[in-house]
């Protein structure tokens, strides 16, 4: 007998969500109206994101994507960055835009790493931001959302097993998956 497939609950509607990264996306142009502005997309579950943002940040950015890889070798995690093309973000301002932001682990040495090429500020953003998971001190300076809820959340990029990123809302997965495949 095979597992019953798994259900999706409703968290935030495409309006909803449309309308908090309008309103990110102002505090964004405001707060850096007259420096190089650069966003660095985590792949792949906020690539939806970059590409709403970038369409309402009303000034000139850029825009990079960048994937964090974990790799577990012989017992030890090890964390490799990898970018897209080629980035100087000397001189610029950076922001990192994740989708889920949890214990803050990979953020602060996201963080530490991006710093070594001297940016003006390295700052975050999410579409779910969960403080209350940190394990370090890092903060997010613009989320969509804040929740306190564990679940396996899909939608809007956000993937579980490959599917459900392609969904113009965002969902909680039910039953939670196992922590090995989940957030």
């Amino acid at each position: 007998m095979q597992p019953a497939p798994p259900s999706l609950t409703l968290r935030y509607a495409q309006p909803e969500i449309a309308g908090r990264v309008s309103e990110v996306a102002a505090r964004m142009t405001r707060d850096y109206e007259d420096r190089p502005l650069v966003l660095l997309s985590l792949l792949k579950g906020s690539a939806f994101f970059l590409a709403d943002l970038c369409r309402k940040i009303d000034r000139p950015h850029g825009f990079e994507f960048i994937n964090v890889i974990r790799r577990d070798i012989e017992g030890k995690e090890s964390v490799e960055i990898d970018f897209a093309t080629p980035l100087s973000l000397a001189g610029k301002e950076v922001i990192v835009l994740k989708d889920v932001v949890n214990t803050g682990v990979i953020e602060t040495y996201l963080m530490n790493q991006l710093r070594a090429d001297d940016p003006l500020s390295v700052r975050f953003a999410a579409i779910v931001d969960r403080p209350q998971e940190r394990r370090s001190s890092i903060l997010v300076d613009y989320a969509l959302f804040s929740s306190t809820d564990r679940e396996h959340l899909v939608g809007y990029g956000m993937e579980y097993a490959g599917q459900y990123g392609h969904l113009p809302h965002i969902a909680a997965l039910s039953p939670r998956p196992s922590p090995e495949i989940g957030q």
